[in-house]
């Protein structure tokens, strides 16, 4: 597990490259804030990852969500969420290769409070392993 800025204090978002292979889930840990911080916590968020060819395309390749459980909170008052993309979801979305994507929280409020967190880069590889 990773632990990244409070994206309350943060000016900009962390900025940080993913690897994926492409024969099992996919699965990553973030922890936002610092680990002894209690003042805030991941209660009511939502969060979303697009992941597209480059920063300059319209298509979507594919969607990370709390809604579809591809991204889970683990723990709100540590402020954990964790990818859990199966391998079948990856594989019909995305070849070997490399991705842009930014991961967003946002709350239920209308209009609904958008927090950048991350962005980089998605290597997704070929796994050596195959059915």
């Amino acid at each position: 597990m990773t632990t990244y800025p409070c994206p309350c204090t943060a000016a900009t978002v962390a900025i940080v490259n993913l690897t994926a292979l492409d024969n099992g889930t996919w699965q990553d840990a973030f922890q936002f804030g610092t680990p002894t911080d209690f003042t805030w916590d991941l209660i009511g968020q939502n969060f979303i990852m697009e992941i597209k060819a480059n920063r300059d395309d319209t298509d979507v390749l594919l969607t990370l969500s709390t809604d579809d459980l591809t991204i889970v909170v683990v723990d709100a008052a540590q402020r954990v969420i964790a990818l859990q993309v199966p391998p079948s979801v990856l594989a019909a979305a995305l070849i070997p290769g490399d991705y842009v994507y930014d991961l967003v929280m946002y709350d239920n409020s209308v209009p609904p409070v958008r927090v950048p967190l991350m962005q980089g880069i998605v290597c997704i590889k070929h796994g050596v392993t195959q059915d």
